[in-house]
């Protein structure tokens, strides 16, 4: 059977990158240490509603879903994701517009995640007039679609990052620094928007400390 040439975008996607990105959610990679082509008409595969030959690229660590591109003669090919997606489905999507929209968006998560401290909620699903404030007040990146949420936004303003796992009937917030100072004045003016005040929390000490000096102040009236 030929073997699908590797589209250009990845003729720099090595080993070393592969396993950077793979550690922002411990995926397991599989390309460039493997190369593993998903075809239609076989038995088992990770992709099954794409029409053509998808070249895997890593896998989510428990299997919920799979990173590939479609090896249809583009150069340039979108990176594709499929598998249990958040929203219940279990179809093929574009994930990213490119490989290096893909790469860009993991080392953004990963700064993020990885930031001296984090602020996280478990909050109702978000809403326009939020979205709307992120946007107005904050630079945002390229958005990533069907994992971990049916659309990751990410947004930042200097040191403060912020991100969106939005789906319908929950939004995982992440908003992360290493400026406390920043922090503190960027959540204090997003407690008034979604449930923030209530939901948000930290496993750090000086993220809760920060939490808790915040919903000591007076609520705006």
């Amino acid at each position: 059977m030929d073997q699908p040439a590797v589209p250009a975008a990845l003729a720099e996607f090595t080993a070393d990158l592969a396993d950077e990105l793979a550690l922002t959610y411990t995926d397991q990679v599989v390309y460039p240490r493997l190369t593993v082509i998903d075809r239609p008409g076989a038995p088992e595969r990770h992709f099954p509603t794409a029409p053509t030959p998808v070249l895997l690229l890593a896998i989510e660590n428990q299997g919920v879903c799979a990173w590939g591109v479609p090896l249809d003669g583009h150069d340039n090919p979108p990176v594709i994701v499929s598998g249990e997606l958040s929203d219940g489905s279990d179809t093929t999507i574009e994930y990213a517009a490119d490989v290096e929209a893909y790469v860009a968006a993991r080392r953004w998560d990963a700064q993020c995640l990885s930031s001296a401290v984090v602020l996280q909620a478990q909050a109702k699903p978000v809403d326009p007039t939020t979205l709307a404030y992120l946007r107005a007040g904050y630079e945002q990146s390229s958005s990533t679609a069907g994992w971990p949420g049916d659309v990751t936004y990410r947004f930042r303003n200097g040191p403060v990052r912020i991100m969106l796992w939005a789906a319908p009937d929950q939004c995982d917030w992440f908003i992360a620094g290493a400026d406390t100072d920043e922090l503190a004045r960027a959540t204090a003016a997003l407690l008034p928007y979604s449930d923030l005040r209530a939901s948000l929390w930290s496993h750090d000490t000086v993220g809760q400390e920060l939490l808790d000096r915040l919903r000591r102040t007076r609520r705006p009236s």
